[in-house]
């Protein structure tokens, strides 16, 4: 049995996607790179390591992007969020210095995404997070936005027709997701289907996924 690593790894990832009336692009994503095992000090003050990482997008799309790299290293000696590497090597620590952690993430093993309770219990710790430890001028207020409206229409996808509670109004009726969908909203004629809720809240679990990947390239639900 070859007990060697592989050098190599290839993956396929699917980014997602932001529709405006004429226009759609494609959305950014966070990617960690992570190395487990441990080497031998000296092999690695002798020189740089390089790092070979490609990306590519089928040639039917080359006309109208190109994708564009950019690379941020992690002090791992600044910890504060849980990552695991899978390999043989030790689980590691890192965190954004400067950033709160995000706490309300992990989601509990018990998550259900179709479980309209578990995402009012989501939108309500989301709110509770992005009110209390999020900077209102940092790009993690915009993300934590989004990321409390998507769980509160996944909670209350009648919105904003039926009952729902009021939310914190330190948190702005803004952003790409809850716009289109007030916009949305607006535009069902009276012979237009609309769509049923488990259809909304899957595809809202789908985007919430996309989005919490933005700064939390984690898996979403706990395993233990």
């Amino acid at each position: 049995m070859n007990s060697t690593l592989s050098l190599t790894k290839v993956s396929t990832i699917y980014p997602g996607i932001h529709y405006t009336d004429s226009h759609a692009s494609l959305q950014p994503m966070s990617l960690t790179v992570c190395f487990p095992g441990k080497f031998p000090r000296q092999i690695l003050e002798r020189s740089n390591i390089p790092v070979h990482i490609s990306v590519s997008i089928d040639e039917e799309y080359g006309t109208f992007t190109t994708p564009v790299i950019e690379v941020a290293s992690l002090d791992l000696r600044h910890c504060g969020s849980l990552l695991h590497c899978s390999g043989d090597s030790d689980d590691v620590n890192m965190s954004n210095v400067g950033e709160p952690t995000i706490s309300f993430l992990p989601l509990p093993p018990s998550f259900d995404f179709v479980n309209r309770a578990d995402w009012e219990t989501v939108a309500q710790r989301i709110q509770e997070w992005v009110t209390t430890e999020v900077d209102t001028e940092s790009s993690l207020w915009t993300w934590g936005c989004d990321a409390f409206w998507l769980a509160f229409i996944a909670a209350y996808p009648s919105f904003p027709m039926g009952k729902w509670p009021m939310w914190d109004p330190r948190i702005p009726l803004e952003g790409s997701f809850i716009e289109e969908w007030l916009q949305r909203s607006n535009d069902y004629g009276a012979d237009e289907e609309v769509p049923t809720q488990d259809n909304v809240v899957s595809d809202i679990w789908n985007e919430f996924c996309r989005h919490a990947a933005l700064f939390y390239p984690l898996p979403l639900i706990s395993l233990a």
